[in-house]
């Protein structure tokens, strides 16, 4: 009994439910999932600007426009930046002009694309908008590796 609750107290309880949170940006993706990718694009600087990038995500300024009512991301907070990078990603929406923009999917980041751990991020959520891009999970083992059997061929491997 003794040495279960030591073991139990040993790990902290807020640990996993940190990795779940999505009380700091209320975003898609917990808020670990953000924190890494600022840290990946732009080392964590929420406030970057390039002439070619802008904001912790490293969102290309054209993209930013046709997402934002704003030039670029300088001066919006992180929540203002995740909720813009979540539309570019999971949400379509028409312009003024009648212009019908489609939803990118996550995939699009260039860190996301060699960084496993933010792989696991989409490939483990169950919400639905992240749903329909878990197809590339397929191809994804958990250690990151790619896997060139079909998703099927791979479901029957992991029986």
């Amino acid at each position: 009994m003794a040495i279960a609750l030591i073991t139990a107290l040993s790990v902290p309880a807020h640990a996993s439910a940190a990795a779940d949170s999505h009380a700091k940006y209320h975003g898609v993706l917990p808020d670990a999932y953000y924190d890494q990718l600022a840290r990946c694009e732009t080392g964590g600087n929420w406030q970057h600007s390039t002439k070619s990038y802008t904001g912790g995500l490293g969102i290309h300024r054209q993209t930013w426009r046709t997402w934002s009512d704003t030039p670029s991301a300088k001066g919006r907070s992180p929540i203002e930046q995740v909720r813009v990078a979540d539309a570019i990603a999971f949400k379509s929406h028409v312009n003024p002009d009648g212009r019908k923009v489609w939803r990118v999917g996550p995939w699009g980041w260039g860190c996301l694309k060699r960084e496993k751990s933010l792989q696991r991020f989409i490939c483990q959520s169950r919400h639905t908008l992240v749903v329909r891009w878990k197809r590339n999970c397929g191809k994804v083992h958990t250690n990151g590796n790619i896997n060139r059997r079909t998703n099927r061929q791979t479901n029957q491997h992991q029986s």
